[in-house]
């Protein structure tokens, strides 16, 4: 194998294929939908917080996918009135998601999910036992 076939299965795009971005919207549609303006609307009401928060994280990195108007960043403000957590709890959560690597900080107080751990945690809400969704 040649360094340039090396080359391109070792460093790979940051963006996703449209057949990808398609599955991953379908698995993320029943949990939640994003408004055009970015705001993120969660459609369950059992979620934990870091839950609620990483799936606002998610939804808006999908989002700036399909319209270049949503910004993948979210801020602290921003997660909190998504989610409806207090402030403090939202910059917590935030923090242990940076913490576990699902996102990253694009600059201070603000917060984008890691596309590769997207599909991980979408799936892991699909396979959530006796999920109540909201109407």
């Amino acid at each position: 194998m040649s360094l340039d076939d090396l080359r391109g299965q070792f460093v790979v795009e940051d963006d996703v294929r449209s057949e990808k971005l398609e599955t991953l919207i379908r698995k993320a549609l029943p949990h939640c939908v994003v408004r055009k303006n970015g705001s993120v609307e969660i459609k369950r009401s059992d979620l934990t917080g870091r839950q609620a928060v990483k799936l606002v994280l998610a939804a808006r990195l999908l989002a700036s996918k399909l319209y270049e108007t949503v910004a993948s960043d979210v801020t602290v403000e921003q997660i909190a009135e998504h989610t409806g957590l207090p402030k403090g709890q939202a910059a917590a959560r935030a923090k242990e998601c940076l913490d576990e690597r699902f996102a990253e900080r694009s600059v201070r107080g603000s917060y984008r999910a890691r596309l590769l751990k997207v599909e991980e945690f979408l799936d892991s809400l699909g396979q959530t036992r006796g999920a109540k969704v909201a109407s």
